[in-house]
């Protein structure tokens, strides 16, 4: 065998030993990309939501000397306000009563007390405003929230089913 023919298959060697080394090393490089991307997708996600998970409800009693009366406490702790606000519940007797409605709800805790009124709710007043004791109705199957949708101030619509799970709509 000649000089020349030996050092050829040993530079032919090297370049084939680079070439994979370069395949293995855009094989990584690509699931590596893969996990950064899933990554971003995921704080994109969680930043769309982070307004939205800071909205909610619950049916609460205000609890009077004279009686006790119920309602619902609409809760927007985000520091932007929120739109377009329905919120769906049931009564005593777990028939659905119409829904509320509001057109903006600012960053706070609001209660809307039941009325036989013809909007069926009492106008949203702040909760700390009253002198009453408002408690969260906690062992009731009738009396619940059924649906709650709202627009955030990005414009997405948000919607929280029976369970309370939240959803882009």
């Amino acid at each position: 065998m000649q000089l020349g023919s030996v050092a050829d298959v040993i530079t032919a060697l090297t370049a084939i030993g680079a070439l994979l080394a370069a395949v293995l090393g855009a094989k990584h490089a690509g699931r590596l990309f893969g996990i950064e991307a899933k990554r971003d997708e995921a704080a994109t996600a969680r930043e769309m939501q982070s307004q939205a998970s800071k909205v909610f409800a619950w049916v609460a009693s205000r609890i009077g000397e004279e009686q006790t009366t119920y309602g619902v406490v609409v809760v927007n702790s985000s520091e932007q306000a929120i739109y377009d606000v329905e919120v769906r519940v049931t009564d005593a007797y777990e028939s659905e009563r119409r829904p509320i409605q509001l057109t903006i709800l600012p960053p706070g805790a609001y209660y809307l007390g039941e009325s036989t009124e013809a909007y069926a709710w009492e106008f949203a007043s702040r909760l700390r405003s009253f002198d009453d004791e408002i408690r969260p109705v906690t062992k009731s199957r009738k009396r619940r929230i059924v649906g709650m949708s709202f627009r955030d101030s990005s414009n997405l619509t948000w919607v929280r089913d029976v369970e309370g799970l939240l959803a882009p709509s």
